[in-house]
C-alpha cells in the first residue's frame, strides 16, 4: 500500500520577505521617478486650442498673448497672481554664464515682475535659475498651480523663437522672447497687468 505524502507547511523566512519588500520598493521608486520625470518633461506642453490677442502698450508697441485658458487674457493674468489663495509665485529663468550684457535685460525683467507682485501680494516671489528639479516639482504640481503659479522666462538660450506671452494654464505663464532686449518690454507689460494699471 502506497503511503500518502503529507505536505509540510512551508514558512517564508524573514530574510526572503525583506528581500521581496526591498525589490517592490525599488520597482515602485523607479516607476514613480520615471512617471514624475515624464510629467516634468511635458510640463510646458500645450493642450487645447489657444486664443491669441495682441495688446498695444502706451508706447505703441505690440504684445502678443496666447492663452489656453478661457476668458480675457488680461483678467486671467491679473487673477492668477493676485487671488487670495496665491501663496507663492515662482519666476524661473536661465542667465548666460559670466558677465554677458544680455543678463542685464534679464535682471531688469525679473525686477519688474517682482515689483508688480510685491506691490499686490507682498514678498512672495521666488526668482530662481531653472533646473531639472523645478520640472519635477511642476510634474507633481508642487509649483505651477493655482496656489503657487509659475512664470517661465523662455529666452533665446532656452529655445525662445517668438515674442509672446503664453498662458499655458491657470498656474503657468511663459514669457518667450527671441532676443534679450524684449524681455524688459514683456516683463513691464506683465507688471502693469498684475498691478491693474493696464
Amino acid at each position: 500500500m502506497a503511503k500518502r505524502k503529507v505536505k509540510k507547511n512551508q514558512k517564508i523566512s524573514k530574510k526572503t520577505l525583506s528581500l521581496i519588500a526591498l525589490i517592490v520598493l525599488i520597482v515602485v521608486s523607479i516607476t514613480s521617478l520615471y512617471y514624475v520625470n515624464h510629467l516634468g518633461n511635458h510640463a510646458f506642453d500645450t493642450k487645447g486650442f489657444p486664443t491669441t490677442i495682441v495688446y498695444n502698450t502706451e508706447d505703441n508697441q505690440s504684445i502678443k498673448v496666447v492663452s489656453y485658458v478661457e476668458g480675457d487674457p488680461s483678467i486671467v493674468l491679473r487673477r492668477m497672481f493676485t487671488e487670495d489663495n496665491v501663496k507663492n509665485v515662482y519666476l524661473l529663468f536661465s542667465a548666460i554664464p559670466g558677465t554677458a550684457p544680455e543678463n542685464t535685460y534679464l535682471v531688469r525683467g525679473v525686477a519688474s515682475i517682482s515689483e508688480g507682485i510685491g506691490r499686490t501680494k507682498g514678498a512672495i516671489i521666488y526668482a530662481r535659475e531653472l533646473n531639472p528639479w523645478h520640472k519635477y516639482m511642476m510634474g507633481i504640481k508642487m509649483i505651477g498651480s493655482k496656489t503657487k503659479p509659475l512664470i517661465y522666462m523662455k529666452t533665446p538660450n532656452l529655445g525662445g523663437v517668438d515674442n509672446k506671452i503664453v498662458i499655458l494654464n491657470e498656474g503657468v505663464v511663459i514669457i518667450e522672447n527671441n532676443n534679450f532686449e524684449d524681455i524688459v518690454l514683456f516683463s513691464d507689460f506683465l507688471r502693469t497687468i498684475i498691478i491693474g494699471a493696464f
